[in-house]
C-alpha cells in the first residue's frame, strides 16, 4: 500500500506535466480558434469572426480549415448573415474529407438557410421624348471653374511677385509657375466639392498615394531650391567693398565688434555669434507596450536631455582692407569654426565615454571678435544725414532668400547645401516610387491595415 501511493502520485504528476506540455505546444491556429470561442462568449461577435479568419489563415491542412469554416458559417448563420454563412458552408464542403461528420452538418446547415431572393431585372429604359431631352450641365460648370482658375492664377502670380520683392527679371518663370499651380488647384476643386458633399468615398490607397505625392513634390522643390542656393554661393565671385555695386555679392574681411559682443552662459566666451547647447544625463522610467505579451511594461532609460539652448548674433563691421561695411545679421546663416566643450561646467578637450546621472555637458560654437569671415549678402548704400557720404551695408537678400556668414573654409557651405539637396531629392524619389508601387499593386494598403486590425485583436 505504501508503494502504490507514491507511484500513483508520480503518475498523476507525469500526466499533469504531459497535459501542460501539450497545451503549451498546441499549434497557433488552435490557440486562435480557442480565443475566438472565448471572444464569442463575451458577446463580441464581429471580433470573434475576425479571430476565426486569422485562425483560418494559420491552419496547416484542409481538415483544420474545414472545421474553422464550419464554425464561421454557424456563427454567421446565428447572426443572420445568410450570404456569408452560405459561402462558408460551401467552403467547408469543399475542404472536408468525404464521408466525415462535417459534410453532414454542413449540408444540414445549408438546408436550414433561407433561399436567396431572386434578382428582378431592371425596368426597361424608356427613350426620352424629343421635346424633353435632358440638357447638358457643362455650360453651367465651365463658368465658375474658369472664374476660379483666373482668380487662382492672379493670386498666385501676385504672391510670387511679392515673395521676390516685385522683381521683373523672373516674371516669365513666375507666370509659368503660377499657371501650373492654378491649373492644379482648379483640377482639385471638383474633388473637394464631392468630398464636402460626401459623394466621394476615397479608399486608403488614395489617401496614402496623395500624401506621398504631395510630400515628394515638397521634397523635390526644397531640393531644387537648396541646389540653386549652393550654385549661387559657389559661382559668386569675391568682390571688394571699394568697387562694390548694389546686389548680391561675396566679401571677405575682418569682423570688428563695433556694436558689442555676445557671451555664452557657460564659460563666458565672447563672440559676434554664439550657439550654445547644454544637456544633462538623466534617468527616466517610462511605460511601453509589448506586442508579444499584449501588455504594458515599465523600463528604465538613461539619456541626455536638453536643459539650455540659445543662439545669439550681433551686428558687426566688416573690413576687407579697401572699405568698411556694417553687416546686419538678421536672417543670416552662420558657419562658425571655433568650438568649446565643457563637462560639468569645466573646459575639456572631449566628452568622456561614460557619464553619471546628473552630469552636464555643454557645446559652444562661436565666431570670436576680429575673426576673418566671408559674407554672402546683398550690398546697398544708405545716406548718412548731415553728411555727403554714404554708409555701406550688407543685409539679408530677400530675392535669393539667402545670407551666409562663414568662418573658415568655404567648402563647409557647399557641402552642407549639396548634402541637404541630395538627401531631400532621395526622399522625394523614394516617395514617388512608393506611389508607383501603390498604383501597380491595388489593394496593398487596405490589406496591410486589415492585417494590422486582425493582429491587434
Amino acid at each position: 500500500m505504501r508503494t502504490i501511493l507514491p507511484l500513483t502520485i508520480l503518475a498523476l504528476a507525469l500526466c499533469a506535466v504531459s497535459v501542460q506540455a501539450q497545451t503549451s505546444t498546441s499549434p497557433a491556429w488552435k490557440q486562435e480558434f480557442a480565443r475566438a470561442t472565448q471572444v464569442w462568449e463575451k458577446g463580441e461577435f464581429d471580433r470573434a469572426i475576425k479571430v476565426l479568419e486569422k485562425a483560418y489563415a494559420l491552419a496547416p491542412d484542409d481538415t483544420a480549415r474545414a472545421q474553422i469554416a464550419f464554425r464561421t458559417a454557424d456563427w454567421a448563420h446565428q447572426l443572420g448573415r445568410y450570404d456569408a454563412a452560405r459561402r462558408w458552408y460551401l467552403k467547408c464542403l469543399e475542404l472536408a474529407p468525404s464521408g466525415s461528420d462535417l459534410v453532414r452538418r454542413a449540408n444540414i446547415g445549408l438546408s436550414r438557410l433561407p433561399s436567396p431572393r431572386p434578382v428582378s431585372p431592371p425596368p426597361p429604359r424608356m427613350p426620352y421624348p424629343t421635346d424633353t431631352l435632358p440638357t447638358s450641365r457643362t455650360e453651367g460648370i465651365l463658368v465658375p471653374v474658369a472664374a476660379a482658375a483666373l482668380i487662382a492664377w492672379v493670386c498666385l502670380l501676385l504672391l510670387l511677385q511679392w515673395a521676390s520683392g516685385w522683381q521683373r527679371g523672373a516674371l516669365p518663370a513666375q507666370v509659368l509657375l503660377s499657371l501650373l499651380l492654378s491649373g492644379g488647384v482648379t483640377m482639385m476643386l471638383p474633388l473637394a466639392a464631392l468630398l464636402i458633399r460626401q459623394q466621394l468615398q476615397p479608399q486608403p490607397e488614395s489617401w496614402v498615394a496623395g500624401g506621398l505625392t504631395l510630400g515628394s513634390i515638397a521634397c523635390l522643390a526644397f531640393a531644387a531650391r537648396t541646389w540653386q542656393q549652393g550654385q549661387l554661393l559657389r559661382n559668386t565671385p569675391l568682390a571688394r567693398l571699394r568697387s562694390a555695386s548694389h546686389g548680391f555679392l561675396k566679401v571677405r574681411g575682418r569682423a570688428e565688434p563695433a556694436f558689442g559682443v555676445a557671451h555664452s552662459q557657460v564659460g563666458n566666451i565672447p563672440g559676434i555669434y554664439i550657439s550654445e547647447l547644454s544637456e544633462r544625463y538623466v534617468r527616466r522610467t517610462e511605460q511601453y507596450y509589448d506586442s508579444q505579451s499584449k501588455s504594458w511594461k515599465t523600463r528604465t532609460v538613461y539619456r541626455w536631455e536638453t536643459i539650455y539652448s540659445a543662439t545669439h548674433g550681433v551686428n558687426f563691421i566688416l573690413d576687407d582692407g579697401t572699405g568698411k561695411a556694417i553687416v546686419e545679421v538678421e536672417g543670416a546663416e552662420f558657419y562658425p569654426d571655433h568650438i568649446a566643450l565643457f563637462y560639468n561646467y569645466q573646459p575639456v578637450r572631449s566628452f568622456p565615454w561614460f557619464a553619471h546621472v546628473g552630469d552636464v555637458r555643454t557645446r559652444v560654437s562661436y565666431i570670436p571678435p576680429n575673426a576673418t569671415v566671408t559674407v554672402w549678402a546683398r550690398y546697398y548704400e544708405r545716406d548718412l544725414p548731415g553728411t555727403a557720404r554714404d554708409e555701406m551695408r550688407l543685409q539679408y537678400d530677400r530675392f535669393h532668400k539667402c545670407m551666409v556668414v562663414l568662418e573658415g573654409q568655404e567648402s563647409k557651405v557647399y557641402t552642407s547645401r549639396s548634402g541637404a539637396g541630395l538627401a531631400l531629392a532621395i526622399i522625394g524619389v523614394v516617395m514617388l516610387l512608393g506611389v508607383l508601387y501603390i498604383l501597380l499593386n491595388p489593394g496593398v494598403v487596405t490589406e496591410y491595415f486589415g492585417q494590422e486590425y486582425i493582429d491587434q485583436y
